[in-house]
């Protein structure tokens, strides 16, 4: 029975119920004065609802056997059921009152938070993500888990004792009328956060759709609060493209949340590179720049090796010719590179049959993956291993096999090889099975000194990192500056927009805009190396740099009423950036990380057209100077938010 159905049944039941106890008794007091007749029928009715009916049963088979006719019999009969659900209707009608008692005075308590989170799902993950949140997240705001799994009660109790509120409903098989109670009752019209984290992606995709997009989208479905934020478990390549679909058709219009695609291996290999730099082996070195080699083995290429191969690709880059060396080994490396390379664009790569390359006016510098066949239970892989790692040291390992014994085998002999060699790279392993290894492993100081753990799962869901807006800060920052930098004309004002604005801006731009500011701020860790080393080759100090280049009077630009205003037209300004080996070497490092990101997410050159993923300026940086050089000033974000960062400090 549905539950808008209930309340109608339960009265209807007690209607019936009084009038036939009231039938009965006023069969049964026949005899009586009729004043004093109402007052028995009345009384009987009433304590009939009360447990305790003045005619029992008991009375009822004497009146019957004394009095067999066929109306005594079937009011009698009708009346021996009203003496139960009488009180059935009362306790239901107890139930409800108390309940809402309960809920009114839990609405009161919370109702100062500052806000509402519905999690849909309840699987492994979620209950890590639940575990792994620091801090008091349950006290500064309600949180909804909403799941079709069953959920036994104590469960419930458990949760709800910590503070969370458990919907046990199937969204996606209501109608739309229920759908929309439900909704309200977990108050979605005032939720911050909207976590889509069941296992299945399209089902995902599909709650995703119960928000509504835009002021065109379908009016019954629920407006979020302005500046909430949806994340949604994507982790299968086609669905995520048409997730994306589906959420930049409204590009050019506000959209009325801000939505992030989350794949699980995606944040692993994240956390990875964070706690572990790629340049790790470089740190404290006077290795130039334009040396630093990344020579990067990667173990495996299932959905986490691919992560690692396409994350190297954006933070692998610390100057314009650095080169990016990544070797993958795989026992069905055949099959596996096909369903690798095919996400890449045309044109853009050199495919030979073990190896791919950038094409040399894609980008400037040297980009290759080479697969090589080989079984990590066979000699001949870690003699490939040697082979290659005597023409060209490795600077870093990923092994990301699933098989527990077969990667701490093959991390252990990886370790050795380059540590017989003096090379001391960084060895990472994936220990999702087996916590108490991982532990082992990452307590253990002689054989495992240079293994590290890849974070499973289990560490890195984490509901305040999900609902963080550290990172979006920071990518909203860029957006923010690459959408208001203006040419300074005189004393004319600039018609950029103020800094309030930043969130309305990122939310009329495509995700893959979005994921590319991301990006850019992913690589903010690796400029905080970058950028003082290149001070010291450059000879100069990078604070005074910074106001040389932006300060008041900034001779590239000048922030001023908002925005940021170049100190001149486009080739006054790009003439004094490449007179400046600072600035040039940043900004040309900047195209090309830009560019090999680009790459990496499908993009090639051509006509600018955002449905086909063309852009002109995946060029070098000579070429951008030659046939867009108004686009040159952009590769200079990261610096204009830094020294704006320090001044703010």
């Amino acid at each position: 029975m549905k539950k808008k159905q209930r309340p109608s049944f339960l009265l209807a039941l007690a209607i019936i119920s009084f009038f036939i106890a009231a039938l009965q008794g006023w069969i049964y007091y026949s005899s009586y004065d009729p004043f004093f007749k109402f007052l028995l029928v009345l009384q009987n009715g009433i304590n009939a609802f009360a447990f305790k009916a003045t005619v029992t049963i008991k009375d009822v088979v004497a009146f019957i056997s004394a009095n067999p006719s066929l109306k005594n019999r079937c009011v009698g009969y009708a009346y021996c059921i009203a003496v139960f659900t009488a009180p059935y209707c009362t306790a239901s009608f107890v139930y409800k009152f108390l309940e809402r008692m309960l809920r009114f005075m839990v609405g009161f308590r919370k109702g100062g938070k500052e806000g509402h989170i519905l999690i849909f799902g309840y699987n492994a993950d979620v209950k890590f993500m639940i575990a792994n949140s620091k801090g008091n997240l349950n006290k500064r705001f309600r949180i909804h888990i909403i799941t079709a799994e069953a959920i036994d009660n104590e469960e419930v109790y458990r949760l709800n004792k910590a503070g969370f509120t458990v919907h046990n409903v199937d969204m996606l098989k209501m109608s739309e009328e229920d759908l929309r109670e439900e909704l309200d009752k977990m108050c979605a019209s005032k939720a911050v956060n909207v976590i889509l984290f069941e296992e299945s992606s399209i089902r995902n995709f599909s709650l995703l759709q119960l928000f509504r997009l835009n002021e065109s989208d379908s009016s019954y479905k629920v407006r979020l609060m302005p500046g909430a934020k949806v994340s949604c478990r994507c982790e299968e390549e086609g669905i995520s493209r048409l997730v994306s679909t589906y959420y930049d058709k409204i590009a050019g219009t506000e959209a009325y949340y801000d939505l992030e695609l989350i794949s699980m291996p995606e944040m692993q290999i994240r956390r990875m590179y964070s706690d572990h730099p790629l340049h790790k082996i470089y740190e404290g070195t006077d290795t130039l720049l334009k040396d630093r080699t990344v020579h990067l083995l990667v173990a495996g290429l299932g959905e986490m090796g691919s992560q690692a191969v396409l994350q190297a690709m954006n933070l692998g880059v610390v100057h314009e010719q650095n080169k990016i060396i990544i070797d993958v080994y795989d026992s069905d490396i055949r099959d596996k590179m096909q369903h690798f390379i095919r996400q890449f664009g045309v044109g853009v790569f050199d495919f030979e049959d073990s190896s791919m390359t950038l094409k040399s006016d894609v980008a400037d510098g040297v980009l290759t993956v080479n697969f090589i066949s080989a079984d990590a239970r066979h000699r001949d892989f870690y003699a490939a291993i040697r082979e290659r790692e005597r023409k060209l040291p490795y600077t870093y390992a990923v092994i990301t096999f699933e098989n527990v014994d077969l990667s701490v085998d093959c991390a252990m002999q990886v370790a050795e090889i380059f540590g017989y060699d003096g090379i001391g790279a960084p060895v990472l392993i994936r220990m999702d099975a087996d916590r108490r290894l991982a532990s082992y492993i990452s307590s253990e100081h002689d054989a495992f000194a240079d293994v590290g753990i890849i974070d499973d799962r289990s560490c890195v869901i984490d509901l305040n990192m999900i609902i963080s807006r550290e990172l979006d800060k920071r990518a909203k920052n860029y957006n923010h500056i690459y959408n208001n930098i203006a040419i300074i004309s005189g004393d004319t004002d600039s018609g950029a927009g103020p800094e309030g604005d930043s969130e309305r801006e990122w939310n009329n731009i495509r995700l893959f805009k979005r994921s590319s500011s991301k990006a850019a701020a992913c690589h903010d860790e690796v400029k905080d190396m970058i950028l003082p080393a290149l001070a010291s080759e450059c000879n100069v100090n990078l604070d005074e740099k910074l106001e040389e280049l932006f300060g008041e009077e900034g001779k590239l630009m000048v922030y001023h009423a908002g925005a940021w205003r170049m100190n001149g037209t486009e080739d006054e300004v790009l003439k004094k950036m490449c007179e400046d080996s600072f600035a040039y070497a940043l900004a040309s490092l900047e195209h090309r990380r830009w560019c090999l990101y680009m790459a990496s997410i499908g993009w090639s050159c051509g006509e600018r057209n955002d449905r086909f993923r063309k852009n002109p300026c995946l060029v070098t940086q000579e070429k951008l100077m030659e046939t867009k050089p108004d686009m040159c000033k952009y590769d200079l974000l990261s610096l204009m938010a830094r020294y704006k960062g320090k001044k703010k400090k």
